[in-house]
């Protein structure tokens, strides 16, 4: 096949002339500098030996500009990505970026099928390159030379050379030193992707490490933020302009984006893609629930049945975007996903296996919120339950309470003072455990109540009871100690007794007085209330263990039973210190 069939053909010499053979010499002897050059290029000095590539072979040839086009990985687009200009030539290069391939479709065609394209004067391209043409013509091109990029078979661009401020003629053998050229630049830009896609694919694997090394210790209160700085993370690695999380709600009907990440400058939506029907978009859902990644690298290209995405996605200013599936058990819970906007972005199968791991690693945060939310309702009825059965039992003492209160009216009359006494001291005990029941309804916590706090219910209604409010002063002092149910009950029934002592027998006949209650930690931990009044003390010569009233004998039952010690000190007044652990 002759590569320039239907173009001007490349001149040959009639006679090779010593000035044709040092021009061909000179060009070889410049290919095999260029191209031991670009072999082994530093890392991270391609871009230079390209462009250095350019200049020298434009200068030796006396051509105005030369250059390099690559195609995108999907052979749909092409930009310039290396030029150089003879002294006084305006670059073009800014101004030929991501063009469609179709545009030069008579010229992308040749190179795809290696073939060269070279024309000494422009007006002599066949009407099949009429669009070629005009680009060139705008450029202000005489004559133009075009060499395709191949490695390993495979196409990436062409590097080209034009004349500008008059035509240029090139001989066959110059050409096919180009073309060596073109072969060395391609392998070199090959080589350098490959270097490129394998630090990236690294770098990618150890960030998404890191993430997943985040949510295994994460709080249940921070996966929220967790999530957004690791879709954050990725987003600005990868070079996107958003990135988000969307949930379909309990019945998988509706589905509401729950974090976004956008980069400076771009618009977010997350306010406004709240409670969307996930029928409505009846292309990508269906293909996400199979268990497929939607990927669309040109949303103007997406096929009539995704009406519906595309519409949403040209509102959004999307170009690219990729999807990717969050399931639960089996099930789809939502999908991860990340738009270009400013311009297409390429995702790579590699990307697709980690983006796969981070949707399962936010499949497992959002299944342990789900188990913690379960968990929490689950308890949070049984506090409720709790709460009524505290409600009830307090609701019920205080029935009991107020039936002593009219049995107690009903013998006043015919009763003596003890059995009067009896009934009241009862009333009394009731009121004390219903106080503690109606703390543990009112308390946030169910499992403990603040005995100093109960306190500030039980002593005025003992006081009142007692008719001793204005004659007998009660100070709580001390640190709060707060008690379990097992504790709390036996402990302050303890306390209402020895109150209750204090008020009927330590101020006989009228006398005034003070009784502290003081609550005390010691720094093993151990916990000590010392119930003590300034009254008239306790009979001398007999150990308190020798009284045999009821609210004693109370007192020493329900020490035992909270493992608590009871220790009476005599003197002036009356001192009891209740200590336990």
């Amino acid at each position: 096949m002759n590569p320039e069939r239907n173009l001007a053909q490349p001149r040959e010499a009639d006679t090779d002339t010593s000035q044709d053979y040092r021009y061909l010499a000179n060009l070889a002897e410049l290919v095999t500098t260029l191209t031991s050059r670009l072999v082994n290029p530093e890392s991270g000095a391609i871009d230079g030996e390209i462009n250095n590539a350019l200049q020298r072979i434009g200068d030796f040839a006396s051509v105005d500009r030369s250059y390099v086009f690559q195609f995108s990985e999907d052979g749909e687009w092409v930009s310039n990505t290396h030029e150089w200009c003879a002294e006084g030539v305006a670059p073009m290069m800014d101004q030929i970026q991501d063009a469609p391939v179709d545009q030069y479709a008579w010229a992308m065609n040749r190179f795809k099928q290696g073939e060269a394209l070279y024309a000494e004067d422009i007006d002599d391209l066949p009407p099949d390159a009429e669009g070629v043409k005009s680009e060139l013509r705008r450029q202000g091109v005489l004559s133009t030379l075009n060499v395709p990029l191949i490695s390993s078979g495979r196409v990436l661009g062409m590097v080209g050379f034009d004349a500008v401020r008059q035509k240029k003629a090139w001989q066959t053998r110059h050409i096919e030193l180009l073309k060596v050229v073109g072969e060395i630049i391609a392998g070199a830009i090959e080589r350098c992707r490959a270097h490129r896609t394998l630090n990236r694919q690294v770098e990618m694997e150890t960030l998404v490490a890191r993430a997943s090394s985040r949510f295994i210790n994460v709080s249940v209160s921070s996966l929220d933020d967790e999530i957004t700085r690791t879709i954050a993370e990725i987003g600005r690695f990868t070079g996107v302009d958003r990135s988000y999380v969307f949930r379909f709600d309990r019945d998988g009907l509706l589905m509401s984006n729950s974090h976004e990440w956008c980069a400076p400058g771009v618009v977010p939506h997350v306010d406004r893609l709240q409670g969307l029907p996930v029928d409505f978009f009846g292309y990508s859902i269906p293909l996400m629930k199979s268990g497929e990644i939607f990927y669309v690298e040109d949303v103007s290209k997406l096929p009539p049945q995704a009406s519906a995405e595309k519409a949403e996605f040209e509102k959004e200013g999307i170009q690219t975007l990729i999807n990717v599936p969050i399931t639960m058990r089996g099930a789809m819970i939502g999908f991860l996903g990340f738009d270009a906007v400013r311009e297409r972005k390429a995702w790579s199968a590699h990307d697709f296996r980690l983006l796969n791991l981070v949707a399962e690693i936010f499949s497992n945060a959002f299944e342990r919120r789900d188990s913690e939310d379960r968990l929490q309702a689950s308890l949070h009825e049984k506090e409720l339950l709790l709460r009524e059965i505290h409600h009830r039992v307090k609701n019920n003492l205080q029935i009991v309470d107020g039936l002593l209160y009219l049995q107690t009216q009903a013998i006043r009359e015919h009763a003596d003072p003890a059995s009067i006494d009896a009934f009241r001291q009862s009333q009394s005990r009731i009121r004390a455990m219903a106080a503690i029941h109606d703390r543990l309804y009112r308390t946030p916590d169910l499992a403990a109540i603040d005995i100093r706090e109960y306190l500030g219910i039980l002593v005025p209604d003992l006081l009142a009871t007692y008719a001793a409010d204005t004659r007998i002063g009660v100070e709580i002092l001390g640190e709060s100690i707060c008690l379990g149910i097992d504790r709390a009950i036996p402990c302050a029934l303890i306390i209402n007794e020895l109150l209750t002592n204090s008020l009927k027998h330590a101020f006989p006949g009228g006398r005034k007085g003070r009784i502290d209650v003081c609550f005390e930690r010691d720094s093993a931990g151990a916990f000590r209330v010392t119930v003590m009044d300034d009254g008239v003390g306790f009979p001398t010569g007999r150990p308190w263990t020798d009284f045999n009233t009821l609210g004693l004998r109370l007192v020493r039952d329900l020490a035992t039973q909270m493992d608590a010690e009871v220790v009476f000190e005599g003197g002036l007044g009356t001192r009891f210190v209740l200590g336990f652990d």
